[in-house]
């Protein structure tokens, strides 16, 4: 387990166990609080930045605080994440290939985040990776 898990976590975890209506997983939701925290995400590869921040998670580390997949297989749950979200209307994503990719939400996927979130939770979390991931 790590040191300490990150809020962004914990909160995905939170809101997935209260909402199970919504049919994320706690990764597809902090992916999507990643974007929401960062909308204007411009100078940083989203890429990188997201898997960055799962690098830092209990979903994928072991017991060790050691990271149990590949950057290769964070790629692939980022990317899948992301096309779930693009699935269900609540990203755009603009890409190409596998290097630059760059998702936004759309209107449904920001009033979403808000209806799931209270305000004092989701200025936490943007606190915590909002502009300094």
């Amino acid at each position: 387990m790590p040191k300490s898990v990150p809020i962004v976590e914990l909160v995905a975890k939170r809101a997935v166990k209260k909402n199970p209506q919504i049919g994320l997983s706690v990764t597809d939701m902090i992916v999507l609080l990643w974007l929401y925290s960062n909308p204007y995400e411009s100078k940083r590869r989203q890429l990188s930045s997201m898997k960055n921040v799962l690098r830092m998670t209990e979903i994928v580390q072991t017991a060790g605080s050691a990271v149990e997949v590949t950057d290769e297989d964070l790629t692939e749950i980022v990317l899948g994440s992301l096309q779930r979200l693009k699935d269900r209307r609540l990203v755009h994503i603009q890409s190409a290939g596998r290097i630059y990719v760059k998702g936004t939400l759309t209107e449904s996927g920001s009033d979403l985040v808000q209806s799931s979130f209270a305000t004092p939770t989701l200025r936490k979390v943007t606190d915590e990776f909002g502009d300094s991931t």
